[in-house]
C-alpha cells in the first residue's frame, strides 16, 4: 500500500491497529449477504415507520418548549425567562442510526437551571397524561437513571431530564463540552451521559456506515441469544456498541461482516478483567474536579476492583458501563460469544448463511432446573410501576444464588412470559395479571439435594420492603411476587407451548470460553493499590501508524512520562501460544506453515507494559493484504 493511501486510513483509539487490509470481494459479498438478512429480520425499519418517530420527535419537543414556558412564567413572573427554550435530544440505538422496527427511543429533555427534577415528574407528567397520543405512562423516579416511559402515537420512548446550569436553552444547544457538567446534580450527570457517549461514538470510529451495520447484527444477536439487557446483568446497547467501535479501531478498512467475524475473534480471548478503552482514561483533571470520582478507576476505588468485565464509556466523566455483569452472565456471554465465532468461521466457508447467526435460541433447552419468578398484579399501571422494580433487582437474586457452592451457574432470562391459560396459581383472585420469569441453575455433578429457601426468602423479604419505600408503588400496593422451582419437563404446566418450542436447541460451543486464570496469567500485574484487577495505563495515546504497517523491528524501547518521571515502556511481539487443533486434526503449528491464507494461525500477541501496568492489547495479524480496494457500503443516517 502507498504511504498516501495509508494516511487516508483514519487511526483511532489507544493502540495500533492490527490491520489496515481493504475488503476483497469474498467480504463484499458476505456483507451483502448480510444486510440482506438483517433487512429480512426487519433491522432496518420501512421508511412510513422512519416518518412518524420524526412526527413523535417532533411534537414531544414542542412539549417540552411549551412545559418550559409555562413553568418560567410562575417561576419567573416578571417575563426575563421568555426565551428559557428547552430542547429535547435523543440517544442511543437511535441516535446511532440502529434502531430496528418497533424499537423505542431514547430521549433526553434538557432545560434551564430554573426548572428542577420535581417539576419533571409532576407538571410535565401530567401534561403527558392529558395528551390523548400517550399511553402507558409511567415514572421511574427512584431508578439510578430517574425515567419516564411512554407510547406517543404508538411509538415506545424513554425520557430522561436534565438540568443545565444556564439561563437559557437555544435550539442550538450541545453538550459536547465538558464544563456543562459543573454544578450538576449526579442524576443530571448520568442522564447527559447517554447523549455524550453517542457522540462520541460516532467521533472515534474511522467508518460510520461500515460501523452501523456490523452494530445492527451485534444487536440483533444478542438480543436473540438473551444477552441483551444492561438491568438484568448482561450487556446492554452501549456496551455492544463500544465492543464494535474497538473492533472498527482495530480493523479500520473492514468491511462489516469482517467486523462482525472480528469482535468474537477479538473478544472470545479477551483477558478480562483488563478494560475494553476507546479512547485514553482522564481522571487527572482540575477543571471540574468534582467529577474525578464519577470516573472508572480501580487504582482509586475499591468497587471498580470487583467489575467482571469493565467495558468504560468514551465520553467524561469514563464510567463502567457493565457494573452489572455476575459470575454467571459473565460465563453466559463468554459462551455465547465463542459460539458466534464459530458460526462466522462457518459462514465464511460457506457451510452455512448469516440467519443461522441470528437464529433465536431457546433458553428452556439450556438447564434441566428452573426457579420461576411469579409477579400478580391488580392492574396494568401497578404491573408496569412494579415490574419495572421487579426485573432491576433479579440480578441481586442470581448473586445470592452464585454464593451457594452447589451451583455452578443461575443464569436469568431476560425475557418475561405470560402464563398458560390453564396455569393456575396461589394469589388473590383480584391479581389477575400474571408475569413470570426464569432462572435457569446448573448444579455440581453429583449434587442429590439442594435447600434454597433462606436464598429466595431474603430475596422476597427484601424486595417487598425496598418497593415500599418506591414513588409510584408505595406500602399499601397489592401487588403479589413469589418463587418456586419448576423442572423442565414440567413447565408446560405454566407457560404457553409457544414459549418453550419458540428457537431453536442451545448447544455447546466446540470450543468452550478459556477459563480466565489461563488467559494471559503470566502477563498481568498486580499492585498493592488493586489487588483485585490490573491497573489501567493513562498515558497511552493514538498512534501514528499502524502495526501492521511497521513490524520491521519485532522488540521496541521507547520512553513515557507519567506526572513528569520518565517511564520505559517496553512493547514485545510474541508468537500466540494456543494449543487449539482444528476439526481435521491439523495442529495449529502446522496450519502456519502450510496455509498463510488461514488468517487466525497467523497471529501475534501484543502486549503493552508499562511500570506497575499492564493491559494485553489484542491478537495482531501480520499476514493481510493490503492492495484491496475499499468497499463502501451504505447504511442507516446516523440520526434523523
Amino acid at each position: 500500500m502507498s504511504a498516501s493511501a495509508q494516511d487516508k486510513t483514519p487511526l483511532l483509539g489507544v493502540s495500533q491497529p492490527i490491520s489496515l487490509a481493504h475488503p476483497d470481494a469474498k467480504d463484499i459479498l458476505l456483507t451483502e449477504q448480510l444486510v440482506e438478512t438483517l433487512k429480512k429480520c426487519n433491522s432496518y425499519e420501512p421508511k412510513a415507520e422512519t416518518e412518524k418517530r420524526m412526527e413523535v420527535l417532533r411534537s414531544l419537543n414542542r412539549l417540552v418548549k411549551e412545559w418550559v414556558k409555562n413553568v418560567t412564567a410562575i417561576k419567573i413572573p416578571s417575563g426575563e425567562g421568555a426565551n428559557a427554550g428547552g430542547k429535547l435530544f435523543t440517544f442511543g440505538s437511535y441516535r446511532l442510526g440502529v434502531h430496528s422496527s418497533g424499537a423505542d427511543i431514547d430521549t433526553l429533555a434538557v432545560v434551564p437551571r430554573h426548572i428542577d427534577r420535581t417539576d419533571f415528574f409532576t407538571s410535565f407528567k401530567e401534561m403527558l397524561n392529558q395528551d390523548p397520543n400517550v399511553t402507558e405512562l409511567h415514572a421511574v423516579e427512584e431508578a439510578f437513571v430517574p425515567v419516564m416511559k411512554l407510547k406517543y402515537s404508538g411509538v415506545e420512548l424513554d425520557i430522561l431530564f436534565a438540568r443545565l446550569a444556564l439561563r437559557e436553552v437555544p435550539d442550538t444547544q450541545e453538550l459536547s463540552d465538558d464544563s456543562l457538567l459543573k454544578n450538576l446534580d449526579q442524576e443530571s450527570v448520568r442522564s447527559l451521559n447517554g447523549c455524550r457517549v453517542a457522540e462520541q461514538l460516532l467521533k472515534l470510529v474511522p467508518r460510520q456506515n461500515n460501523y452501523c451495520v456490523a452494530l445492527r447484527a451485534i444487536k440483533l444477536w444478542a438480543k436473540n441469544h438473551g444477552i441483551y439487557s444492561n438491568s438484568m446483568g448482561f450487556f446492554g446497547g452501549i456496551s455492544w456498541a463500544i465492543l464494535i467501535a474497538r473492533a472498527c479501531q482495530l480493523y479500520p478498512n473492514a468491511s462489516p461482516s469482517r467486523l462482525v467475524h472480528r469482535m468474537f475473534f477479538i473478544f472470545a480471548t479477551w483477558t478480562w478483567p483488563h478494560p475494553v478503552l476507546l479512547n485514553e482514561l482522564n481522571s487527572e483533571r482540575t477543571d471540574v474536579g468534582a467529577l474525578i470520582d464519577l470516573v472508572w478507576d480501580p487504582r482509586r476505588k475499591s468497587t471498580d476492583r470487583f467489575h467482571l468485565m469493565p467495558i468504560i464509556t468514551p465520553a467524561f466523566p469514563q464510567q463502567n458501563s457493565t457494573h452489572n455483569v455476575t459470575r454467571s452472565t459473565m460465563q453466559v456471554i463468554r459462551t455465547e460469544i465463542c459460539e458466534g465465532l464459530e458460526i462466522c468461521r462457518d459462514i465464511s466457508e460457506g457451510k452455512c448463511g448469516w440467519d443461522a447467526l441470528f437464529k433465536e435460541v431457546n433458553f428452556f433447552s439450556r438447564y434441566k432446573h428452573y426457579i420461576a419468578l411469579l409477579m400478580a398484579a391488580p392492574n396494568e399501571e401497578e404491573e408496569l410501576n412494579y415490574g419495572g422494580f421487579l426485573e432491576s433487582r433479579i440480578r441481586l437474586l442470581v448473586q445470592s444464588l452464585e454464593r451457594n457452592q452447589d451451583i455452578v451457574i443461575a443464569h436469568n432470562d431476560p425475557n418475561k412470559h405470560k402464563p398458560s391459560p390453564n396455569a393456575k396459581f396461589d394469589v388473590s383472585p383480584e391479581n389477575k395479571r400474571i408475569t413470570l420469569w426464569f432462572i435457569g441453575l446448573e448444579f455440581v455433578e453429583h449434587t442429590k439435594s439442594l435447600d434454597l429457601t433462606s436464598e429466595i426468602h431474603r430475596f422476597k423479604t427484601n424486595v417487598e420492603l425496598q418497593a415500599s419505600g418506591v414513588k409510584g408503588i408505595g406500602p399499601n400496593c397489592t401487588v403479589e411476587i413469589d418463587m418456586f422451582y419448576v423442572k423442565r419437563n414440567k413447565l408446560f404446566q405454566i407457560i404457553s407451548n409457544a414459549d418453550l418450542i419458540r428457537g431453536r436447541h442451545w448447544k455447546k460451543p466446540l470450543v468452550p470460553p478459556i477459563p480466565l486464570n489461563q488467559l494471559g496469567k503470566s502477563n498481568i500485574t498486580r499492585t498493592s493499590s488493586t489487588s483485585s484487577v490490573p491497573t489501567t495505563p493513562t498515558t497511552l495515546v493514538p498512534p501514528s501508524i499502524a502495526l501492521s504497517a511497521s513490524t520491521s523491528e519485532l522488540e521496541s524501547t521507547t520512553t513515557t512520562t507519567i506526572n513528569g518521571t520518565p517511564v520505559s515502556r517496553k512493547r514485545v511481539i510474541q508468537e500466540s501460544t494456543t494449543t487449539e487443533v482444528s476439526s481435521d486434526g491439523v495442529p495449529p503449528e502446522k496450519q502456519m506453515r502450510e496455509s498463510p491464507s488461514l488468517e487466525e494461525s497467523s497471529v501475534v500477541e501484543m502486549f503493552v507494559q508499562v511500570v506497575e501496568q499492564s493491559v494485553v492489547q489484542e491478537m495482531v495479524n501480520t499476514t493481510n493484504d493490503f492492495e484491496h480496494s475499499e468497499q463502501k457500503v451504505q447504511a442507516e443516517p446516523q440520526s434523523v
